[in-house]
């Protein structure tokens, strides 16, 4: 299986700029799944988004449809059987509250504050170079500035139109930290969301832990993830045993 990624600058010890991929990739080795990652072409991709998986010669997008098409076809792939009713539906609502709310807040924090924009900027020149063939590079180089310009002008009309882009910086703050509070309130001191076993969603808590905790975007959010020893410990236990 070959796992089609955006990638990090190498040595800055974190696996991709985004969440899904990260939450796909945590997944597989959380199952015992082994695959390829490469550098994938966004623009050339089904529904022109990343992660997408090749699968016995088939592209599937998307991290959840991914996930789902192994559980179904490879016994290795980790189920939440283990997990009660009440707890499944416990692990959807998180699931939603992490890959719509907190994603969107995390959207805003990337695009919509001009010093994050900037820090952004050296990630993204780094996976364009990495995405397009050799004599195209230059050009990338060349035009680096007002891609980055483009592009988040493009992000910013995804916030205004989801809604979030319309709120202050405060507000959306606000908005960040009451969902972080609540998922370290939900994890406590349990080694994972739902006790001593893993089930799904502690693939995504991960990816959002990092992408908050590890990437260069500064924000009060960010200081609060990184100051709760309880979600930082969960972040810590699963980088040392899957990804160090």
């Amino acid at each position: 299986m070959i796992v089609y990624k955006f990638g990090y600058p190498a040595g800055h010890g974190t696996p991709d700029i985004s969440p899904f991929v990260i939450k796909l990739e945590t997944w597989l080795r959380l199952s015992g799944i082994p695959y390829e990652g490469r550098t994938g072409d966004r623009s050339v991709m089904p529904k022109a988004k990343l992660p997408v998986a090749q699968i016995d010669g088939r592209l599937i997008p998307d991290s959840t449809a991914i996930v789902a098409h192994l559980q179904a076809h490879d016994a290795r792939a980790l189920r939440d059987e283990h997990l009660s009713p009440a707890q499944q539906a416990q692990s959807l609502a998180v699931q939603a509250l992490l890959e719509d709310r907190l994603y969107w807040v995390g959207l805003y924090l990337r695009w919509c504050v001009p010093a994050n924009v900037e820090r952004y900027k050296p990630l993204l020149i780094d996976y364009a170079l990495r995405a397009v063939p050799d004599w195209q590079r230059p050009l990338v180089k060349a035009l680096a500035t007002p891609i980055v310009s483009g592009l988040a002008k493009r992000m910013r009309q995804q916030a205004w139109q989801q809604g979030i882009g319309r709120h202050g910086p405060d507000e959306v703050v606000a908005q960040g930290l009451q969902g972080w509070q609540a998922l370290s309130t939900l994890l406590g001191d349990q080694p994972y969301l739902f006790g001593d076993q893993p089930s799904c969603v502690d693939a995504t808590l991960f990816a959002w832990i990092h992408t908050l905790a590890r990437h260069p975007f500064q924000s009060p959010v960010q200081d609060y993830v990184q100051a709760q020893p309880n979600l930082m410990g969960f972040h810590d236990r699963i980088w040392a045993r899957h990804w160090a």
